[in-house]
C-alpha cells in the first residue's frame, strides 16, 4: 500500500477528521490502529477490521464507528466518509455521500489531505 488519504470539501474541510477528531481519545485510537492496519495491508484487508459494500466503496469497521473508503490510482487508499452506526445496515444517504465524494476525486474536483 502507498498512502490512505482524507477528502477535503469544496470548503477545505476535512470530514472524516472532524469526526475522527470529536470522539474519545481511546476512540481516535482505535481509528488510527485500523487506518495503520489499512496502510499496511491494503487491498488484502478482510473482516472484522473491513469490509466491502460495493460500488468500489470499503468500510473500517472499529467497535460502532465506520470510516469509509475507496482505493484510488491502485494503491492508494481515499478516506470519504464516517459515521457512528446505529443500524444494522448502512444509511442509504451514507452510501450517497460516499459514492459522490469518490466521484469528486476521481474527476480530480477535490483536494485531498495525506494522513
Amino acid at each position: 500500500m502507498k498512502n490512505v488519504y482524507f477528502f477535503l470539501d469544496e470548503k477545505g474541510g476535512n470530514p472524516v477528521r472532524e469526526f475522527i477528531d470529536s470522539l474519545p481519545g481511546k476512540e481516535q485510537a482505535k481509528i488510527a490502529a485500523y487506518v495503520s492496519e489499512l496502510k499496511i495491508q491494503g487491498h488484502n484487508l478482510r473482516r472484522p477490521l473491513a469490509d466491502y459494500l460495493g460500488n468500489g466503496i470499503y468500510e473500517l469497521r472499529p467497535k460502532d464507528d465506520r470510516i469509509f473508503y475507496f482505493f484510488f490510482l491502485k494503491d492508494n487508499a481515499i478516506l470519504v466518509h464516517a459515521i457512528r452506526k446505529k443500524t444494522n445496515k448502512i444509511p442509504e444517504e451514507d452510501m450517497k455521500v460516499c459514492l459522490r465524494r469518490k466521484v469528486e476525486v476521481v474527476s480530480l474536483k477535490s483536494l485531498l489531505e495525506w494522513s
